[in-house]
C-alpha cells in the first residue's frame, strides 16, 4: 500500500518541506527570544547557530572568543 506522500508531486513535497522548516525555524526563534529577551537579531542568530551546529562551530563562524 502506498502512503499519501507517495501520491504527491515533487514540487508539493518540496513545498511541504519548506513549510515545515519555516514553522520549526519560527518556533526556535520564538524560544530564543523568550530566553534572551534583550538580544538583537545578530545575537539571536548566534544562539540559533549554537543550537544547530554546536558552540565551537558557532563561535568560529561568528568570530566570538
Amino acid at each position: 500500500m502506498f502512503s499519501r506522500a507517495a501520491l504527491l508531486s515533487p514540487s508539493e513535497r518540496v513545498r511541504i518541506g519548506v513549510a515545515l522548516w519555516e514553522a520549526g525555524n519560527s518556533l526556535q526563534r520564538a524560544a530564543i527570544r523568550r530566553q534572551y529577551p534583550d538580544a538583537d537579531e545578530a545575537e539571536i542568530c548566534f544562539h540559533i547557530a549554537v543550537t544547530r551546529f554546536g558552540e565551537k562551530l558557532a563561535r568560529a563562524a561568528y568570530r566570538r572568543a
